[in-house]
Order: C-alpha cells, then structure tokens, then sequence
C-alpha cells in the first residue's frame, strides 16, 4: 500500500505541475519517420497473417503541396481533388514500403490443403498526401506492389525462421502466382474532444472510417480509438498495419496544442476496427487465372489494447490484436503484435 500511494504522489504531482509549466508551440517538424513490425511470433503462433513489415515517411507540414519538390510529379492530381487545397489544413506527402505475408494453419505439408489460408506474399510502394486540422486528418493514399513469389514473401520468412530456429514452411509451391496490385484508400480521423493543452493527466476518443478499392482490397472500415495517459501525443493515434492507417502525421506549428514542460509521457488504449470485405485477393485468389482461394467471411473486426510512451518528439507503441475468422472454415481468430515506433524531425 505504501508503495502505490508513493506512485500515486509521483504520478499526481508529474500531472499538475505539468499544468501549470506548459511550453509554447513546438518547432515545426521535418518530417517523421513510422516504422512498424506485426508477428503472430507474439501469441506463439505461425498461421495466417504472419508477418507484416512497413516503414513510411511523411514530410514536414505544407501550406501547399507545392512547397515540397517530391510533390511535382502528383501535382496535377493534387489540384484537382476537392477540399485538399483549402488554407485551413496542414498538409503531407506520405511514402511507404510494405510487406505482408500470409500461410495456412498447417506448414509441415507440402501439399495443397485446399480447405485452409493460401500462402501469399504481398511487397509494395504507397505513395499519398494527409490533409488535417486539430480536430481531423484525411488520408488518401495510393498503394502499388506484386502479390505472388515476386514478394520474397518465401524467402523473407524462411530468413526469419533461421534466425528463430525454426522449421521452414513447406508449401510455398502453393503460393498465389505474380500479379501487379493496386490498392487506393481514403481515411478520415476525428478527435474528440479537441484539447488545447497537452499537459498532465487526459483523454481522447479517436473515431476513423475509410474505404480501399483495388484488386488487391476492396472494403469500407469504420472503427475507433480511446486512449488515457499522461501527456497524451499530439497525433491521430495507433493502428496496426493498414493500406493508410499506419503513417504518423503529428500536429505541428500553429494548430499544435501547447505541451508540457516534462518531455515524458504515457498512455494506454483500445482501439476497434470494423471492415465490411467486398474483395482481399489473400483468400479470394489471383483476379486472372487459376489459384487457391478459400471462401472468406463479408464481416472481419480487429481488437487491440496496448501501450505507449512518447519522449519529446519519438513515440513508441506496442498493441496485442485479436482479429475476427477472415474466411469459412478457420477455426478461430487470431492474434498477433505490433510494434510501431514513429520519430519526428
């Protein structure tokens, strides 16, 4: 007892005086560098969704797209997409490279198992642009890769085996065949309420809804975020892998909230995702030509809790997801890590 009631004194007194002892704006940002690792490896399995990999950048806040040189060869599509432009948002170019790979419950057989998860890789580019606001971030994003052996899906995870120690997989000669995968998504991300000092003990509800269409995804998300802690981040949250959802674009400049004088703070969160699946190439198959396929479930959920902590301008998460069967016949969900550490120029 004497010991919480001293955490308890520490915790309070970090809080209060974080209050009254606020900085003013931070400088602007030179961008932030998002690096995110998820594997099953965290609940001790190797099945399904077993490995995903991403780092993104985004740029620093632009008042015009223009500002930025890496923006010229997307300018003439900037211009022309509704709202984007208008003076009141902060913007950023945002640019990815991914990897995801997918197995079947059982990997000791070489054979088909035509009942369970086809063994699939996906390796891609993204490139998009956030426009936001204190209280809301638009993200559209445009995702280009290669689902098939030209992923090094398979010799990605045999790499990761060996370093484990573990057995390799052995029925990648199932695999889905190359094919060219395009992905376009829209996200939007609310925060509520709106605070306006960044300072001692908080919370925040996080709201998002979204659609991707391409042949690689095609569904509508809807879901959302709540998160508690100290010195909450001045950010849209922490999501797990996604084809927009996992790009940190903090507030900066003059819509930054102000900040608490201690550089250190903490949170915990829960966050639910909803996607109504009209097409995920992973269980359907290849759009041209003869593949494995399974027969996936329309109504697919991802629940996550975890932690995180942010020292001045680097944030560190780490979620356990629980994801709802993705296809008939699998006999549970699954769940897996995630790791995210963004940092902030």
């Amino acid at each position: 007892m004497h010991q919480r009631a001293v955490l308890f004194s520490v915790l309070t007194s970090m809080s209060f005086g974080s209050i009254s002892a606020v900085t003013a704006e931070p400088p602007p940002s030179g961008g932030t560098l998002s690096i995110y690792l998820e594997n099953d490896l965290f609940a001790g399995t190797d099945r399904y969704y077993t490995s995903g990999a991403k780092i993104s950048w985004s740029s620093a806040d632009l008042e015009n797209l223009a500002d930025s040189p890496y923006s010229s060869p997307f300018l003439g599509v900037f211009r022309i997409l509704p709202y984007i432009n208008e003076k009141a948002y902060q913007k950023n170019l945002l640019f990815t490279l991914g990897q995801n790979i997918y197995t079947p419950n059982d990997t000791k057989t070489s054979a088909l198992i035509t009942n369970d998860r086809p063994y699939a890789g996906y390796l891609y580019l993204g490139v998009g642009v956030a426009w936001k606001t204190a209280e809301v971030r638009n993200t559209l994003a445009l995702n280009v890769g290669v689902v098939g052996p030209s992923s090094y899906a398979e010799e990605t995870q045999r790499l990761i085996h060996d370093v484990r120690k573990l057995d390799h997989p052995r029925g990648w000669d199932n695999q889905l065949h190359d094919e060219l995968g395009l992905t376009g998504v829209y996200l939007r991300d609310w925060r509520w309420p709106k605070i306006s000092r960044r300072s001692g003990i908080d919370w925040e509800l996080l709201p998002h809804a979204g659609v991707a269409v391409g042949n690689v995804q095609t569904y509508a998300n809807v879901g959302g975020e709540l998160r508690f802690g100290l010195n909450l981040p001045d950010d849209f949250g922490t999501a797990a892998i996604g084809p927009a959802a996992s790009t940190s674009t903090p507030v900066d400049g003059a819509l930054a909230a102000t900040r608490s004088r201690v550089d250190f703070g903490f949170y915990l969160f829960g966050r639910v995702d909803g996607r109504a699946v009209v097409h995920n190439i992973f269980l359907d198959g290849n759009t041209f030509g003869n593949s494995h396929s399974v027969e996936k479930e329309w109504a697919v959920a991802d629940l996550s809790a975890g932690i995180g902590t942010n020292y001045k301008n680097t944030k560190l998460a780490y979620a356990l997801v629980y994801r709802t069967r993705e296809f008939k016949g699998q006999k549970e969900g699954q769940l897996f890590g995630t790791i995210s550490v963004n940092i902030a120029f």
